[in-house]
């Protein structure tokens, strides 16, 4: 226990780069939020709650059932020797180091989330330029009224409602948690977390900060023009889930929060750039270096995304080209900076396959 203790500082201190960014943000919000009293104290017992509710339960359950199948098949006379090779002491302390990176996250998201509402009060000023711009690169048409002309089946949008709610959730945090407890190659890991930390803060705040908009969703609140997006809202309020509630409910909801003032769950409205779209390229990055099937299935998700928040009018259609541009240059960019490798070992995922090779060689009834 004593070395997994010592192995999992040496893990926690790889990580020296994510928590200085993540220490740095929180300063600075927080030199910006508390002077105005722009805290609430609620949204950190949400974003916690959650985190423990989705990376701390639901995903490891997954994880270990997971696991314990490939065990299982690996040697099912001896069912957990193949689980017990992969969890070796080296592997137990990145698992422990990686919860510990998780819970610093929950703050980060807490905080970026008051920074979102925060930035947002004084007024919406680039709706109007950001519709003009997807009119003109859509040759007359605003890309929403393209998209409902080609997606008009109730079960059409439900698979667009999932993949963009729920679905987007477990893609990403699947991700954010398979980089922090198992990543499978130290360079891809620090990149992945170094560009997440950057996607949120730069692109969610800053960015938006200097081009505030409301998206298609809420053009009529914020510029007056009752007409341009009728049909977008109409189809949206049209087209409701299973459970009577629609993304429209959703809507109504961070608008009221907003005009309000009060916190709640997800609260900021933001269009440009697509947080949202950033994620999931960031997350098809990863793939493309990993896994050809992945890839696919994560490029997939990205048009997914990106069809879905124009078809809901969440977003204009620059907000996401404008996030697919930006992290894939900054994650090519990330790779010709050696400096930004830290010392920190991680097991690959070939230390798993050759345990695993191993087991599978071993005499029968002999267990490695």
């Amino acid at each position: 226990m004593r070395k997994i203790s010592r192995l999992a500082m040496e893990e926690i201190r790889s990580d020296r780069l994510v928590y200085a960014l993540i220490g740095l943000y929180l300063v600075l919000a927080s030199a910006m939020l508390v002077p105005v009293g722009h805290i609430f104290a609620d949204l950190y017992v949400e974003y916690l709650f959650s985190l423990l509710v989705l990376d701390v339960v639901a995903l490891p359950a997954l994880v270990l059932i997971g696991l314990s199948l490939r065990s299982i098949a690996a040697n099912p006379r001896h069912p957990a020797a193949w689980l017990r090779a992969c969890l070796d002491q080296r592997r137990i302390a990145r698992i422990l180091a990686g919860f510990v990176l998780l819970l610093a996250l929950a703050p980060f998201m807490a905080t970026f989330t008051a920074m979102k509402s925060f930035i947002g009060l004084d007024g919406f000023t680039s709706d109007a330029s950001l519709a003009d711009i997807d009119r003109w690169l859509h040759f007359g048409t605003d890309p929403a009224i393209l998209l409902h002309g080609l997606i008009n089946y109730p079960h059409t949008w439900r698979i667009f409602a999932f993949f963009y709610g729920p679905g987007w959730m477990l893609w990403v945090n699947g991700f954010v948690f398979w980089m922090a407890v198992a990543a499978s190659k130290p360079n891809i890991r620090r990149r992945f977390f170094v560009s997440y930390i950057f996607a949120w803060v730069v692109l969610g705040n800053l960015v938006a900060w200097l081009a505030m908009s409301a998206g298609p969703a809420f053009f009529a609140q914020v510029t007056g023009d009752t007409d341009r997006f009728a049909s977008t809202l109409a189809a949206v309020s049209a087209n409701t889930l299973p459970n009577g509630s629609g993304i429209r409910d959703v809507q109504l909801y961070l608008w009221d929060l907003y005009v309000t003032r009060t916190s709640g769950f997800g609260m900021g409205i933001s269009a440009f750039p697509s947080l949202h779209v950033a994620m999931v390229t960031l997350c098809a990055l990863v793939a493309l270096e990993v896994d050809r099937l992945l890839a696919i299935a994560g490029l997939l998700i990205v048009l997914l995304i990106e069809a879905g928040s124009i078809l809901f009018g969440w977003h204009y259609a620059i907000d996401g080209y404008f996030s697919i541009v930006v992290m894939a240059v900054l994650w090519r960019a990330l790779r010709q900076v050696p400096a930004l490798g830290l010392d920190g070992r991680d097991v690959t995922e070939a230390t798993i396959e050759m345990a695993g090779s191993s087991l599978h060689a071993s005499a029968p009834g002999k267990v490695v």
